[in-house]
């Protein structure tokens, strides 16, 4: 009988790690390849420079070091370069000086970008970023720090660098920031401030930007919001003001801002593209506008909106109008204020309380107002006519802390209630 034997053979993965290999090299513009030793350009993970680069050292970096992780190029600048050795080499191209050339680190014939790149020191005299200069960068992690120096942020410049994970800062130095500049960044976290050097705000510029949390202010130097612009950004909370600069709203530019309760529009406002409000998170809109704005050729711009229980106020002896107007005529709670929107004195009308956990009256209402209950995540819990003396009750609530908010012809006040 023959005997079979039968030998397991156990196979370990074995992991490779490089060594860092880090070099300082002092340029002269379009040298760097030269510098390098081939066993250099294939092993350098991190690389400072010094001196001056061009066009054709950035596609040394890009194309010939498979290997570089961390680039410093704070300590040099950028000289312009015209021919056919730089970055976009299909033809002879001008490069300018002091600008992170066209396509940096993103091969338009592969369409992939560097993505051995973690992190990148830009220079401190750069005045702008090209366009597509690291595009699909995916790798690059941190911070995303962009110097004094810069002006104007290129078409494409970040788009889809999922890998960052930090904060974004814009200098008040930059009065342009291109269309997708920044689109598909979803690991860019913390609050996002928009410099009052901004005039306007490109198409997808911070689409996607799911990551971006807190309020977002929009300077009241910004003239249009371009389209989708803020498509996607669910992290924004709390209110909105379209500052009285804005003239167009672009469709879809606020899609899917899921964490916007408030949001104020300017009179000056006198186009919003379709979907541009698609936020379900929303409890009241303000509108200064005596006329509405025509949606008619703007389809959905509500669309996600409940039009039930989201309050829309307008100025005083302009309901008739809005509850004619195509699509403002949806919301079934249409009030009228005044149009700077004052805080009512607390003298003037009193919320007391009936033994905490039950609820509370309102007294000193002249006629009726209009009583939203909401939660502090912005939940509207109920919206409704109360009169003089009404008691509103808890009974249905969990313990907690609500916010009421009363609104009347006069103004408008807000009350943190506790039921314990």
């Amino acid at each position: 009988m023959k005997k079979i034997v039968s030998i397991l053979t156990l196979c370990m993965a074995i992991t490779v790690l490089q060594a860092q290999v880090s070099k300082t090299v002092n340029v002269t513009a379009a040298t760097l390849y030269s510098l390098l030793t081939d066993t250099e350009k294939n092993s350098i993970t991190n690389l400072t420079l010094t001196g001056t680069i061009n066009a054709c050292d950035f596609k040394t970096m890009r194309d010939n070091m498979p290997a570089l992780a961390v680039l410093d190029m704070s300590g040099v600048s950028i000289a312009a370069y015209n021919g056919t050795g730089g970055t976009y080499s299909t033809s002879s191209t001008t490069y300018p000086a002091n600008e992170i050339p066209i396509y940096a680190f993103y091969t338009p014939s592969t369409g992939s970008g560097k993505t051995s790149l973690t992190k990148v020191i830009l220079p401190l005299t750069a005045t702008s970023i090209g366009i597509c200069a690291f595009e699909y960068c995916s790798g690059l992690t941190g911070d995303l720090t962009i110097p004094n120096s810069i002006t104007s942020i290129g078409k494409y410049a970040f788009i889809f660098c999922k890998g960052f994970n930090g904060s974004l800062t814009i200098p008040n130095s930059v009065t342009t920031i291109g269309d997708y500049a920044f689109w598909g960044c979803s690991g860019l976290t913390g609050s996002l401030t928009i410099p009052g050097s901004i005039t306007s705000i490109g198409n997808y510029v911070f689409n996607g930007c799911s990551g971006i949390t807190g309020s977002l202010t929009i300077p009241n130097t910004v003239t249009s919001i371009g389209y989708r612009s803020f498509e996607g950004c669910y992290g924004f909370t709390g209110s909105l003001t379209i500052p009285n600069s804005v003239v167009s709203i672009g469709i879809q530019a606020f899609n899917f801002c899921e964490g916007l309760t408030s949001i104020t529009i300017s009179k000056s406002v006198t186009s919003i593209g379709e979907n541009a409000f698609n936020c379900k998170g929303l409890t009241s809109i303000y509108t200064y506008s005596t006329t509405p704005v025509d949606l008619s050729s703007s389809s959905y711009v509500f669309v996600l909106v409940n039009h039930t229980t989201c309050i829309l106020y307008v100025p005083m002896g302009s309901k008739t109008l809005y509850q004619a107007a195509d699509q403002w005529k949806d919301f079934v709670n249409i009030v009228e204020s005044p149009t700077a929107i004052p805080n009512i004195n607390m003298a003037t009308i009193h919320i007391y309380t009936n033994h905490i956990s039950d609820g509370f009256y309102i007294s000193n209402i002249d006629g009726t107002a209009l009583l939203q209950l909401t939660n502090l995540n912005g939940k509207v819990l109920l919206t409704k006519q109360v009169e003089t003396n009404e008691f509103i009750s808890l009974s249905s609530q969990p313990r907690g802390v609500y916010i009421v908010t009363i609104n009347t012809p006069q103004g408008i006040m807000k009350r943190k209630i506790i039921k314990e």
